[in-house]
């Protein structure tokens, strides 16, 4: 099990209906949650796996500790373990800033579970409203989303630089951690097929950024036959795709991400997304 300080929820569904074009019997997905994700916002994105009978380890941290580098990565380990143990196909579902603590774990998995474990076992990675920059701005994109008032922004970011530094996000963190994101050196599996779902005018998201992070993910995934599809909604709030456009976020969910995993296709027909409140890319 996880260390008491992480909040999980871990679930095997039996005696319910399963949609026949997925199924995810005998495989793991785990969810990590965003900046102040309750239970009731992760229910829904674990949904998206129960319904296809896959093993959901939901995973809850505070705000706190998913900026705190030192924090995150002791936790990481743990659930590294966790997942190992389970030893199961997995489909990773970040959402928000637990990518942080996602790098770490990709990065244990291999060192709690052998050489080769990442790269064998994980199957499919969501990227939900993800990668922020870790800049002063990200963070006050976060507060004007939560306020839902735009212009705190930039009036409260310069506020953030001492948090920043209490927490140890520096210099030397961020080079770390875009080692972890970015190149040869990415600890992301390179044979899993991704999904990049995020709205056209995120406020806790750098759109250069993220550009340049899907374009690596493109330049470095392992073969021509590897997908890595984004999905940009045109008026979504920062990790509310699944809330504010659920159908569309199914149907993105089903045909760009678990069915591209063969051992996940079902007996149904998949069908392409058609929603026109997002584009693909």
């Amino acid at each position: 099990m996880l260390a008491a300080a992480v909040r999980s929820t871990s679930r095997r569904k039996s005696t319910r209906c399963f949609a026949t074009e997925i199924n995810g019997k005998g495989s793991t997905a785990v969810i990590f949650g965003g900046f102040g994700f309750t239970e009731r916002a992760m229910a829904k994105h674990a949904a998206l796996y129960e319904t296809h009978n896959f093993d959901t380890v939901g995973i809850l941290s505070p705000i706190i500790d998913l900026t705190t580098p030192a924090i995150a990565e002791k936790k990481a380990l743990e659930m590294a373990k966790q997942i190992v143990d389970m030893n199961q196909p997995t489909v990773c579902h970040f959402i928000s800033g637990s990518i942080w603590t996602g790098l770490y774990v990709f990065d244990y998995l291999d060192q709690v579970g052998g050489i080769g474990w990442r790269d064998e076992h994980v199957k499919a990675i969501c990227f939900d409203s993800c990668p922020p920059k870790s800049d002063i701005y990200a963070f006050g994109g976060f507060l004007a989303y939560r306020f839902k008032n735009p212009a705190l922004k930039n009036l409260t970011a310069p506020f953030f630089e001492p948090y920043r530094r209490w927490r140890g996000i520096n210099t030397a963190w961020e080079e770390e951690n875009r080692s972890k994101m970015f190149g040869k050196t990415s600890t992301i599996p390179r044979g899993a097929h991704q999904l990049h779902i995020h709205g056209k005018t995120d406020p806790v998201l750098d759109a250069k950024y993220l550009k340049s992070f899907i374009d690596d993910c493109r330049q470095h995934k392992e073969s021509p036959n590897i997908s890595v599809v984004e999905a940009t909604f045109e008026k979504s709030k920062h990790s509310m795709a699944v809330v504010e456009h659920p159908q569309d976020y199914k149907s993105l969910h089903i045909a760009e991400l678990l069915g591209k995993v063969e051992m996940w296709k079902g007996h149904g027909t998949i069908v392409a997304p058609t929603g026109s409140d997002f584009k693909l890319d």
